[in-house]
């Protein structure tokens, strides 16, 4: 397999758990970031993903991982291959006078744990820096949620009962097992202090290893949508993201109804990439992998949205959703349980936070007081970001005078395993490459 041409001299070998290039989750938007910042700075990305399958939903789901990667440099979908490859191709590239010097791994959900760690090993010398996008490192369960319903991130909740119970314990093990392979080099980044001061009751022996460092800076400030709504006007609610039952989705869903039932003056929005019709809710289509990555920031600006509801029940370690929101002037309704968002929205002020259901329905549904309140918010609250930027600090976790020693030499695949990785590249590229920008 041909390499496309490399102009860097330094790169940085980055592991993730999706194919970034396509995809528009959080984890997603953060890696293809990096990758900007790194170009931007002339040193080459070089990242690799899983194929794999999932299926199921909850404890029932599970990752078949196919013993093949995708490879990416530059942005550039360059095949799939085995493990073996993947260092083939760093051993071509350091014969090409490319120098390693560093790795950032940003997920290890869907992959091979063991042969992550055994790849990852051969690369010595250099500085391995993991990001915390979630809570993968300390359950099977990432968003740390006993039964998909209860929030376990504050360790006051016992697993016992817990359908993840079963497999947490087998995969803790290769999880410490990976984190200690590194430890000696290794820097772990939280994107909040939120998620670091909960990461470290985990993992209290890498506390002065965690360092924050969020993913956005603010810049400058964006006054528009800052008038208060006009009593003859409808109030324009939006849910913004993932329609996911963890995101707040069905909340949303049972506040549209009993508004309806009341007869409220509202409009409300969906934004998002899916597609599922509510009666009485205008979808908004929005994905970033296609429109650019202040595409949600825009679409709520345009529609010029009072408040959205960010409800989830699950801990956000960040929460781009949030700093959207408040860039477009929106208030913000915010769960209690919500980890990152219910933390910055009290912090700055940015809206209110809800300790259960129903206090947020009595809240909505009690329009004039909810005008009132919007209303003197918008009035009064310091705008929003004009826009955000991607933080480049992540890239001083490098030094440019490091440079990687690769202990491996040049092993061949078996045909059977040539073929594998040849009919899953013509699958990858037929059935999610084609739609690609």
């Amino acid at each position: 397999m041909k390499l496309p041409e490399c102009k860097f001299s330094d790169y940085i070998l980055v592991v993730t758990g999706m194919a970034y290039i396509i995809e528009s989750s959080g984890t997603s938007k953060v890696v293809a970031a990096h990758e900007a910042i790194f170009r931007a700075k002339g040193i080459g990305y070089v990242a690799v993903f899983p194929i794999s399958r999932s299926r199921g939903e909850g404890a029932d789901w599970h990752c078949t991982t196919t013993g093949c990667y995708g490879l990416v440099i530059d942005g550039r979908f360059v095949g799939v291959m085995t493990a073996n490859k993947i260092l083939n191709t760093l051993l071509d590239l350091q014969h090409a006078g490319k120098n390693c010097i560093g790795i950032l791994v940003h997920h290890i959900i869907r992959n091979d744990i063991s042969e992550i760690e055994w790849m990852l090993e051969k690369i010595k010398n250099v500085p391995v820096v993991y990001y915390l996008h979630d809570f993968y490192t300390c359950c099977v369960n990432p968003n740390l949620m006993k039964n998909d319903e209860l929030s376990c991130i504050d360790r006051n909740v016992s697993c016992e009962g817990c359908c993840y119970a079963r497999k947490k314990q087998e995969h803790i093990q290769k999880v410490r097992k990976f984190l200690k392979a590194f430890e000696d080099r290794m820097t772990f980044v939280a994107p909040s202090e939120y998620t670091k001061s909960r990461w470290v009751q985990f993992y209290p022996e890498y506390e002065d290893r965690t360092v924050v460092i969020l993913h956005q800076k603010s810049v400058g400030e964006y006054t528009g949508n800052k008038e208060g709504v006009r009593e003859e006007e409808p109030l324009r609610l939006g849910f913004v993201g993932a329609r996911k039952q963890i995101k707040g989705w069905h909340l949303f869903k049972k506040a549209v109804a009993e508004v309806q039932k009341v007869g409220c003056r509202y409009d409300f929005y969906y934004f998002g990439n899916e597609t599922e019709n509510i009666p009485g809710v205008e979808n908004v289509y929005v994905d970033i992998a296609t429109q650019g990555k202040d595409a949600m920031i825009e679409h709520l600006r345009e529609k010029r949205i009072a408040a959205v509801f960010l409800v989830g029940i699950v801990g956000e370690t960040y929460s781009y959703t949030t700093y959207e929101s408040n860039a477009a002037n929106c208030y913000i309704f915010a769960m209690s349980t919500g980890g990152n968002i219910p933390y910055v929205v009290k912090k700055n002020g940015w809206g209110r936070v809800f300790s259960s259901e129903e206090e947020l329905l009595r809240e909505i549904l009690d329009e004039e007081g909810l005008r009132e309140k919007i209303n003197d918010w918008k009035l009064h609250a310091r705008p929003g970001a004009g826009t955000y930027t991607d933080n480049d600090e992540v890239a001083g976790l490098f030094a440019k005078t490091g440079k990687a020693k690769l202990y491996w030499t040049k092993r061949q695949d078996s045909v059977t395993k040539e073929i594998k990785a040849l009919l899953l590249d013509g699958i990858f590229r037929k059935t999610r490459l084609k739609n690609r920008g």
